[in-house]
């Protein structure tokens, strides 16, 4: 019983870095298109590179859950 909560438990977390990596990239990505204090480049290549990283998490979390 206690690893299937377990399990529940790294699912939803999986889907949460999942959903930080979209919510980064489209705020991010739409912060390079408007005009800021930074180099938009710096701004889509740091925010592309961040949201990599939070799908890939999210996707190792979620395929290490056994059911």
């Amino acid at each position: 019983m206690e690893k299937k909560n377990t399990n529940k438990v790294k699912a939803v977390i999986g889907n949460i870095f999942i959903d930080i990596g979209k919510l980064s990239f489209g705020g991010l990505m739409l912060g390079s298109i408007l005009r800021g204090g930074f180099d938009p480049f710096q701004t889509f290549l740091f925010g592309g590179a961040g949201a990599i990283v939070f799908f890939a998490v999210g996707v190792i979390i979620i395929a290490t859950v056994k059911e």
